[in-house]
């Protein structure tokens, strides 16, 4: 019940974003400097999956919940769950941690360099809430996500086709690098 009325107060945030976006700019060119910003996160965020990665081979660090229903909803329906990890998922989430959260946590008024970073801190914390349960050694990966995935948002000047398309290329790489291992 807590994720159905999650889901409706998502879909709620997210159709009220969407109406302050402008066509314009979506439709905006993406410059050199983005594309840059795009390639250096997802090579950052692909070192840091392959760390996690063996880090938690060689600590024996617990799988979690999130990832462990990940493999279990795969083994059931790969394709739906892929085309939901990899398309779906990183959509909304970046349109509500990102789009939403900084629109409102960075009105004027507090579009400082000061305030930026509190505000990347802060939605970290809760982009890593939503991934993790009870261990603290996956808080640290997924807090860790979640900056990189924020500092891109405000590098690539806020274009959210940018982060959507860093996210998705994340959870592809973690489909890729398991499917390996």
């Amino acid at each position: 019940m807590p994720w159905k009325l999650g889901g409706y107060i998502g879909f709620i945030g997210i159709q009220h974003e969407l109406g302050n976006y402008q066509v314009a700019t979506l439709k905006s060119r993406v410059n050199i400097a983005q594309l840059g910003t795009v390639i250096i996160a997802m090579l950052t965020m692909v070192v840091l999956i392959i760390v996690d990665l063996k880090l938690g081979a060689m600590l024996n660090i617990p799988e979690t919940s999130n990832s462990r229903s990940l493999a279990w909803m795969l083994g059931e329906a790969p394709l739906p769950m892929i085309v939901s990890v990899v398309i779906f998922s990183p959509i909304c989430e970046e349109l509500i941690f990102r789009g939403i959260f900084f629109s409102y946590a960075l009105t004027n008024q507090y579009n400082h360099r000061n305030y930026q970073m509190i505000a990347v801190v802060i939605n970290s914390l809760i982009f890593a809430s939503v991934h993790v349960d009870a261990n603290w050694e996956p808080w640290i990966y997924y807090t860790l996500m979640g900056s990189i995935l924020g500092t891109t948002y405000l590098l690539a000047k806020r274009d959210i086709r940018m982060n959507i398309l860093v996210h998705m290329g994340t959870n592809l790489a973690v489909f890729a690098l398991a499917a390996m291992s």
